[in-house]
């Protein structure tokens, strides 16, 4: 088994919190696309299509939610139509919404894709490693299901790099309406 590179290897787990500073970090993640045929298209090269977390909640308000892997029942069918539904509502509260999970970034493209995802009010971003999911002590093991390592689902809201509100997902269906509840009452406080 290879190793990660030296940049993400050296990052200690942890979990996410109420305040955790998700800026400093020096985890990238991919932004979802589909394989390019030629230059002309667009790179296919991971440094050319990397994104790290400061540029991802830097000066922003960020609703995320991660599922588990794209194409899979309870993600599909479940979570991301929630998100779909009250995506106009959280983006009124937040710049942006992003769907994340471990994943290569062409499944999730694609998925999003199968979906009928409007890419312009949900973002889909791949942590192709699992280096988010790892240093974040979000990881297990889905062997058992031919998945591999995956992410935990989860939903965070994060104010210019700090996170105000974070859960693991127990309900994926009403996760969304949560997630928008959580955001509104931050406002109230």
């Amino acid at each position: 088994m290879s190793e990660a590179p030296a940049k993400k290897a050296k990052l200690e787990a942890r979990s996410i919190t109420i305040g955790t500073d998700m800026i400093s970090s020096v985890i990238t993640l991919q932004k979802a696309r589909p394989w390019y045929m030629d230059d002309k298209e667009g790179s296919n090269l991971a440094k050319d299509n990397e994104v790290s977390l400061k540029e991802i909640f830097d000066g922003s308000k960020v609703a995320v939610f991660g599922v588990p892997a794209p194409f899979t029942g309870t993600c599909t069918n479940e979570h991301w139509p929630g998100y779909n539904e009250n995506a106009d509502a959280i983006l009124k509260e937040a710049d942006k919404l992003i769907c994340y999970a471990v994943s290569d970034p062409y499944a999730h493209h694609a998925w999003g894709k199968a979906l009928g995802n409007d890419f312009s009010k949900i973002e889909f971003l791949a942590d192709d490693d699992g280096s988010f999911a790892k240093a974040y002590g979000l990881e297990f093991d889905c062997n058992v299901v031919s998945l591999g390592t995956r992410a935990k689902r989860f939903s965070m809201f994060v104010d210019n790099g700090n996170v105000k509100f974070f859960q693991l997902v127990e309900d994926a269906k009403k996760d969304a309406a949560t997630l928008l509840q959580g955001i509104k009452d931050l406002k109230d406080e």
